[in-house]
């Protein structure tokens, strides 16, 4: 079993959850306004700000965290290609995961 952790900017919440729906994943956790700093610069603390992140995190079998990865990499490039830059405002981590309790 993998952990997912998905951090994305707020503009980028309805084509997260599609490509989650899209590979059918019903089972996850979201946090919102999630404040930090990376490639794409500071993001805001202020609610609904342009620069506010969410996070997600989804426990899922090993095969469909790589078919996962494998939607969010093409995701990615495509957004990359359309706006002509390589810094997109969307990252997935992978963790291992055991369920315990």
């Amino acid at each position: 079993m993998k952990m997912l952790v998905i951090v994305f900017r707020e503009s980028l919440v309805e084509q997260v959850h599609a490509l989650l729906n899209d590979y059918e994943v019903s089972a996850f956790s979201e946090l919102h306004n999630v404040a930090g700093k990376g490639e794409t610069g500071t993001t805001s603390q202020f609610f609904l700000a342009p620069t506010t992140n969410r996070m997600i995190l989804t426990a899922v079998s090993d095969q469909s965290a790589y078919r996962l990865i494998d939607a969010f990499t093409h995701f990615r490039l495509k957004q990359e290609a359309a706006k002509g830059d390589s810094v997109f405002p969307l990252h997935v981590f992978v963790l291992p995961c055991e369920q315990m309790v």
